[in-house]
Protein backbone atom coordinates (compact mmCIF):
# COMPACT_ATOMS: atom_id res chain seq x y z
CA UNK A 1 0.00 0.00 0.00
CA UNK A 2 1.49 3.17 -0.96
CA UNK A 3 1.84 5.80 1.53
CA UNK A 4 -0.29 8.90 1.26
CA UNK A 5 1.49 12.06 -0.17
CA UNK A 6 2.64 14.17 2.46
CA UNK A 7 1.66 17.67 3.21
CA UNK A 8 3.43 20.43 2.90
CA UNK A 9 1.37 23.30 5.22
CA UNK A 10 2.86 25.44 7.98
CA UNK A 11 2.24 22.59 10.46
CA UNK A 12 4.99 20.25 8.82
CA UNK A 13 7.20 23.51 8.54
CA UNK A 14 6.72 24.62 12.13
CA UNK A 15 7.56 20.66 13.23
CA UNK A 16 10.50 20.99 11.09
CA UNK A 17 11.30 24.40 12.77
CA UNK A 18 10.84 23.09 16.03
CA UNK A 19 13.16 20.50 15.46
CA UNK A 20 15.88 21.47 13.24
CA UNK A 21 16.24 25.21 14.32
CA UNK A 22 15.20 25.23 18.14
CA UNK A 23 17.09 28.73 18.58
CA UNK A 24 14.17 30.34 15.58
CA UNK A 25 11.61 28.46 16.94
CA UNK A 26 12.48 30.09 20.53
CA UNK A 27 12.29 33.44 18.62
CA UNK A 28 9.41 32.76 16.52
CA UNK A 29 7.25 31.92 19.52
CA UNK A 30 8.37 34.70 21.50
CA UNK A 31 6.99 37.14 18.81
CA UNK A 32 10.35 38.48 16.98
CA UNK A 33 9.01 37.48 13.45
CA UNK A 34 5.86 39.04 11.69
CA UNK A 35 4.72 35.43 10.68
CA UNK A 36 5.42 31.90 10.44
CA UNK A 37 7.06 32.33 6.71
CA UNK A 38 9.66 34.96 7.72
CA UNK A 39 10.80 32.59 10.56
CA UNK A 40 10.94 29.93 7.99
CA UNK A 41 13.03 31.79 5.57
CA UNK A 42 15.31 33.04 8.23
CA UNK A 43 15.88 29.60 8.79
CA UNK A 44 16.40 28.56 5.33
CA UNK A 45 13.46 25.88 5.25
CA UNK A 46 11.48 27.74 2.47
CA UNK A 47 12.72 30.44 -0.25
CA UNK A 48 10.88 34.40 -0.15
CA UNK A 49 9.74 34.97 -3.55
CA UNK A 50 11.93 37.72 -5.24
CA UNK A 51 10.31 41.17 -5.79
CA UNK A 52 10.79 40.31 -10.13
CA UNK A 53 8.88 36.80 -9.02
CA UNK A 54 6.05 38.54 -7.54
CA UNK A 55 5.51 40.99 -10.38
CA UNK A 56 5.75 38.54 -13.06
CA UNK A 57 3.11 36.49 -11.27
CA UNK A 58 0.92 40.11 -10.79
CA UNK A 59 1.62 40.62 -14.70
CA UNK A 60 0.07 37.38 -15.61
CA UNK A 61 -3.11 37.65 -13.78
CA UNK A 62 -3.53 41.65 -14.57
CA UNK A 63 -6.07 42.55 -16.93
CA UNK A 64 -5.61 44.79 -20.08
CA UNK A 65 -6.09 47.87 -18.64
CA UNK A 66 -4.04 47.30 -15.33
CA UNK A 67 -1.12 46.82 -17.73
CA UNK A 68 -1.42 49.81 -19.95
CA UNK A 69 -2.02 51.71 -16.13
CA UNK A 70 1.46 50.34 -15.02
CA UNK A 71 2.64 51.05 -18.14
CA UNK A 72 1.56 54.91 -18.38
CA UNK A 73 2.99 54.68 -14.38
CA UNK A 74 5.99 53.56 -14.98
CA UNK A 75 6.61 56.03 -18.33
CA UNK A 76 6.41 53.05 -21.20
CA UNK A 77 4.96 54.14 -23.95
CA UNK A 78 2.34 51.40 -25.15
CA UNK A 79 2.00 50.34 -28.62
CA UNK A 80 -1.17 51.80 -29.97
CA UNK A 81 -1.70 48.81 -32.33
CA UNK A 82 0.15 45.74 -30.94
CA UNK A 83 0.80 43.04 -33.52
CA UNK A 84 -1.14 39.79 -32.91
CA UNK A 85 1.42 37.56 -31.91
CA UNK A 86 5.29 38.56 -31.15
CA UNK A 87 6.51 35.19 -33.12
CA UNK A 88 4.49 36.69 -35.94
CA UNK A 89 6.77 39.47 -37.19
CA UNK A 90 9.42 38.38 -39.36
CA UNK A 91 11.99 40.05 -41.48
CA UNK A 92 11.97 40.37 -45.01
CA UNK A 93 13.38 37.56 -47.04
CA UNK A 94 14.21 37.78 -50.48
CA UNK A 95 12.54 34.52 -52.26
CA UNK A 96 12.52 33.29 -55.82
CA UNK A 97 8.72 32.56 -55.71
CA UNK A 98 6.57 35.32 -56.58
CA UNK A 99 5.13 37.31 -53.83
CA UNK A 100 1.19 35.56 -55.06
CA UNK A 101 2.51 32.02 -54.65
CA UNK A 102 4.74 32.64 -51.32
CA UNK A 103 2.82 32.07 -48.41
CA UNK A 104 5.66 30.02 -46.49
CA UNK A 105 9.26 30.36 -45.60
CA UNK A 106 11.11 26.84 -44.51
CA UNK A 107 7.24 25.89 -43.43
CA UNK A 108 7.23 29.53 -41.59
CA UNK A 109 3.81 30.82 -43.35
CA UNK A 110 4.45 34.68 -44.48
CA UNK A 111 3.51 37.44 -42.43
CA UNK A 112 1.39 38.52 -45.69
CA UNK A 113 -0.08 35.27 -45.35
CA UNK A 114 -0.80 34.59 -42.10
CA UNK A 115 -2.83 38.09 -42.29
CA UNK A 116 -4.62 36.86 -44.98
CA UNK A 117 -5.42 34.15 -43.70
CA UNK A 118 -6.76 35.57 -40.98
CA UNK A 119 -8.67 38.21 -42.18
CA UNK A 120 -10.39 35.41 -44.21
CA UNK A 121 -10.94 33.45 -40.82
CA UNK A 122 -12.27 36.95 -39.45
CA UNK A 123 -14.88 38.08 -42.37
CA UNK A 124 -16.05 34.29 -42.00
CA UNK A 125 -16.19 33.81 -38.69
CA UNK A 126 -14.10 30.09 -39.24
CA UNK A 127 -11.49 28.95 -36.97
CA UNK A 128 -8.51 27.33 -37.93
CA UNK A 129 -10.15 24.00 -37.76
CA UNK A 130 -12.42 24.72 -39.70
CA UNK A 131 -10.00 25.73 -42.41
CA UNK A 132 -8.05 22.17 -41.71
CA UNK A 133 -11.28 20.47 -42.41
CA UNK A 134 -11.62 22.67 -45.93
CA UNK A 135 -8.12 21.33 -46.86
CA UNK A 136 -9.20 17.64 -46.15
CA UNK A 137 -7.58 17.43 -42.90
CA UNK A 138 -8.35 16.14 -39.39
CA UNK A 139 -9.86 19.73 -38.00
CA UNK A 140 -7.78 18.62 -34.61
CA UNK A 141 -4.54 19.27 -36.28
CA UNK A 142 -3.11 22.17 -34.47
CA UNK A 143 -0.55 22.78 -36.90
CA UNK A 144 -2.23 26.17 -39.11
CA UNK A 145 -3.18 27.46 -35.72
CA UNK A 146 -0.17 27.14 -34.25
CA UNK A 147 1.57 28.68 -36.84
CA UNK A 148 -1.06 31.68 -37.11
CA UNK A 149 -0.85 32.52 -33.35
CA UNK A 150 3.11 31.70 -32.76
CA UNK A 151 4.59 31.76 -36.23
CA UNK A 152 5.54 28.29 -35.65
CA UNK A 153 6.75 25.76 -38.87
CA UNK A 154 4.18 23.13 -40.65
CA UNK A 155 6.13 20.54 -41.08
CA UNK A 156 3.28 18.73 -43.57
CA UNK A 157 4.48 19.88 -47.00
CA UNK A 158 0.86 19.15 -47.70
CA UNK A 159 -0.76 20.88 -45.91
CA UNK A 160 1.23 23.93 -47.13
CA UNK A 161 0.45 23.11 -50.69
CA UNK A 162 -3.21 22.72 -49.97
CA UNK A 163 -3.50 25.95 -47.99
CA UNK A 164 -1.61 27.49 -50.74
CA UNK A 165 -4.48 26.47 -53.33
CA UNK A 166 -7.02 27.53 -50.13
CA UNK A 167 -5.85 31.01 -50.31
CA UNK A 168 -6.12 31.30 -54.15
CA UNK A 169 -9.64 30.09 -54.13
CA UNK A 170 -10.49 32.16 -51.45
CA UNK A 171 -9.42 35.71 -51.97
CA UNK A 172 -9.29 38.13 -48.95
Amino acid sequence: MPKPKQRRDNRYYLDRLRDEHPAIFADYQAGKFKNASEAFAKAGLRNQRSSLQVLKSEWNKASVAERDAFKALIGCVANPNPAPSAAMTTTPVVSSLPPATAIHLDGRLTSSAAAQIQAIMIRRGITSGTIMRELGFNPLDASLGLALQRGSCIKNQVVLDALSEWLKKNPN
